[in-house]
């Protein structure tokens, strides 16, 4: 039975299409087995042998099946807190600045939940993808955009910020 009521929250925020783009994917892999899919990163590569390796005695390995320590592991808050430094040119610490989440869009909607009041603006890029911005609405706020292009070498800003 499809779910019919949709709430205030939601009434606005349209679909991003993944499931149809996945049934065109699959129809045409039917018939090219050779495609690389990448409409959702759904491929057929297989992982290197570490990672299996990694992931089978993590299975068997007690510490590794734990919520604990609840902000993620010390070593893994490092490395994470060091390579966001070098990217992003600023230096972070991984006690006070850094939490471990299952995947990027959980971390940014927990922070947006914990950090907006309804009607704040969040400036985020265009292009982006949707369902960030779907997160924004969903958490109360509304996004701002900040129009970016490419121009042959890196992502540039175009304009100042417009919400639509």
């Amino acid at each position: 039975m499809p779910f019919r009521v949709r709430p205030a929250r939601i009434r606005d925020i349209p679909g991003i299409g993944v499931d149809r783009a996945g049934a065109a994917a699959d129809a045409a892999s039917a018939r090219r087995p050779d495609l690389l899919r990448l409409e959702n990163l759904d491929t057929d590569v297989r992982p290197p042998a570490a990672a299996l390796a990694a992931t089978r005695a993590a299975i068997e390995d007690d510490d590794a099946n734990s919520y604990l320590p609840f902000l993620g592991r010390p070593a893994l808050r490092e490395a994470a807190a060091r390579h966001v430094s070098r990217l992003a040119g600023v230096d972070y610490d991984p006690v006070g600045q850094c939490v471990v989440t299952s995947g990027g869009l959980n971390g940014c909607f927990a922070t947006l939940l914990a950090l907006l009041e309804p009607g704040d603006e969040v400036i985020v890029t265009d292009p982006t993808y949707a369902g960030l911005i779907h997160r924004v609405r969903l958490a109360g706020g509304v996004p701002v955009f900040l129009p970016f292009f490419w121009n042959g070498a890196r992502w540039a800003r175009l304009t100042s910020p417009s919400t639509r």
